[in-house]
């Protein structure tokens, strides 16, 4: 909206001096009609200053109303929308637009030193601690560009378009003044300088924050707090940055919440990450991943869906090349409290990593695996995360606790059954029939792991029962379009996709056919949306290699009963490891002066919320 500006009147200058208002020409000083003098006290004008309504009350975040209007304050360079506070600036505002129903009260200094693009375009080295995978920072930013943008260094043209994508963004938001957008809550902050903030975003106790953008809405505001040490960032809406933490060129994506004193430098975080208390270097976070412990290092990696335990860490430097190894983490991995993984390495889906591993694994093609340590060396147990409680729980929470607001960038797929798991699931069973034909040995080797012949029996039989239920679930949903198949499928930081659609959508972006960040976020929604219809054509085409012919329609039903059937089994199994953790044992220190067993029950069942 356009407003008109006046100059200020004769009375209002000399009331404005009485006030103590200094102006190096106030004639520089333009107001429109809702202005009045009364409410502007102890304030220095320089430069082109332009000021609006302030008669209104604001409420703080701590919901008290206070009087709008400019107290004990220098501007330069400023333009005041309406119903504005703005008390008690230690040092300056200069080069800034603050719109309508901002609160800005014992602030340092905001300041827009020049040009700047407030983070975009800052250039962060995740995955790799040595460089070769650098992202630029934007606040466009999701999941699946920054997967490509990272992960795809062997196309060097999608890199060189991605990277030129990112710097048209730069240059159209570029500019030589700040913003504070409507509604947004600054107090108690040392210095803010070139950064960008948001609607309705939060900005208290700041220590410093320099070069960023803080992305937010009235629906999913944006928090930084108290302590809080940030340079050359981005934050999207509904993040929250508190209690000390420290952020170097890193982007926090929505919903995330980085806390305790976290430190983290050179890193991409996706939606509803939750790190606290320690340390991450160059990481790719994808959605949900987990960090709670002070002892915990996520460094030079790939994560999705990954949950750190205490003392979980890798080391990238094995003193010949530096620190340039690099682990890739599938989704849903966890590290027990103090694994530790020498990189280079890679863990497949649903992983839990236990123990010391120092031979650069790959268990890509074993999802849903236990990792151990057995006298120093690595054992995989193939197969057995599938019949654990916690993997079901898991997979219904991530779902559950999704705290974005309505944007929604990065592409997220909850689905337990899906092909691109079913895939890695049909490829253990071939691994694991290939291996058992060399009869009489007890324990087999695979990528440089040991996998004891017991364990690979029991794990067929639950790889089995997990494809079958694959191929069911998805058949069941049925589809609205006929889709070409694809065998191959990849995970892109959260979203399902047939490697020949990305490899599509790779070579319309290499071929200049998609040149904007906004037109490459429509291809994978329009993939995304798409999805069911590519899985039951790879359910299909796995239900015909099974068989060795087309499908008929009775084929198909009994392939859905059969799969169903699988389900359950697999379901019982869950429900009945779940049952062990609220066992007798499992009770042992509740009921803390109780020797009668029911009122020990009791006790764990009050606490554990079971009925």
């Amino acid at each position: 909206m356009t407003r008109k500006y006046r100059r200020l009147t004769t009375k209002e200058i000399t009331q404005l001096a009485v006030q103590r208002c200094i102006s190096d020409n106030w004639k520089d000083i333009q107001v429109t009609e809702g202005f009045t003098p009364d409410n502007v006290a102890g304030v220095r004008f320089r430069g082109k200053i332009k000021l609006g309504d302030n008669r209104a009350v604001i409420t703080n975040i701590d919901g008290i109303e206070r009087k709008c209007g400019i107290y004990n304050a220098e501007l330069i360079n400023c333009t005041i929308g309406n119903n504005v506070l703005i008390a008690n600036i230690g040092t300056y505002i200069a080069n800034y637009d603050i719109e309508d129903n901002v609160y800005i009260e014992s602030v340092g200094k905001i300041v827009c030193t020049g040009q700047s693009t407030f983070g975009n375009g800052v250039m962060s080295c995740p995955i790799n601690e040595g460089g070769g995978r650098e992202m630029p920072l934007c606040d466009l930013m999701s999941a699946q560009n920054a997967y490509l943008t990272t992960m795809y260094r062997h196309r060097p043209q999608l890199i060189k378009r991605m990277y030129t994508m990112i710097e048209k963004y730069c240059s159209k938001i570029r500019s030589d003044r700040g913003r504070i957008e409507e509604g947004a809550r600054l107090t108690g902050c040392n210095t803010l300088r070139d950064i960008y903030v948001g609607s309705h975003a939060v900005i208290s106790g700041a220590t410093v924050l320099t070069n960023g953008t803080l992305n937010s809405s009235k629906e999913s505001p944006a928090y930084i707090g108290a302590g809080v040490k940030a340079h050359d960032f981005i934050c999207l809406n509904g993040a929250k940055i508190d209690n000390g933490a420290a952020l170097n060129r890193c982007f926090i994506g929505e919903a995330c919440h980085i806390d305790y004193g976290y430190t983290v430098t050179d890193s991409l975080f996706f939606s509803n990450c939750e790190c606290a208390n320690g340390e991450a270097c160059s990481i790719f976070a994808g959605p949900y991943t987990v960090s709670h412990h002070k002892s915990s290092l996520l460094i030079a990696g790939y994560f999705s869906f990954f949950n750190a335990g205490s003392g979980a860490n890798q080391s990238n430097h094995l003193f010949k090349t530096g620190a340039v190894h690099q682990g890739i983490h599938e989704r849903g991995c966890k590290f027990a409290s103090n694994a530790y993984v020498m990189l280079p390495a890679r863990e497949g889906a649903f992983t839990v990593i236990l123990g010391r591993h120092v031979q650069h694994h790959n268990t890509e093609d074993f999802p849903f695996s236990y990792l151990v340590e057995e006298e120093g060396k690595s054992y995989l147990i193939p197969g057995i995360n599938l019949r654990s409680y916690g993997t079901l729980r898991d997979i219904a929470k991530w779902r559950k606790r999704d705290k974005r607001g309505s944007l929604k960038r990065d592409r997220i797929n909850f689905e337990e059954y899906n092909p691109y798991l079913g895939s890695h699931i049909a490829n253990a069973l071939t691994l694991s029939r290939r291996m058992l034909t060399k009869e009489g040995i007890d324990i087999y080797n695979h990528q440089r792991l040991r996998i004891k012949a017991v364990m690979l029996r029991r794990g067929m039989h639950l790889y089995q029962l997990a494809l079958d239920a694959c191929i069911g679930d998805i058949l069941s949903k049925g589809c609205t379009a006929r889709r070409e198949a694809d065998r191959e499928w990849i995970d892109a930081a959260g979203m399902y996709v047939p490697k020949n659609i990305m490899e599509r959508i790779i070579t319309r972006i290499e071929s200049g056919e998609i040149a904007t960040l906004e037109a490459l976020e429509k291809q994978f929604v329009e993939a995304d949306c798409e999805y069911q219809n590519y899985a039951y054509a790879w359910a299909l085409d796995m239900l015909e290699e099974i068989l060795g012919h087309k499908p008929t329609k009775a084929d198909i039903v009994q392939a859905i009963s059969k799969g169903s059937i699988a389900a359950e089994t697999l379901h019982a199994m869950r429900t009945d490891d779940a049952q062990h953790d609220a066992d007798a044992t499992m009770m042992t220190g509740y009921g803390i002066d109780s020797s009668d067993p029911e009122e020990i029950q009791a006790d764990f069942k009050a606490v554990r919320g079971l009925e």
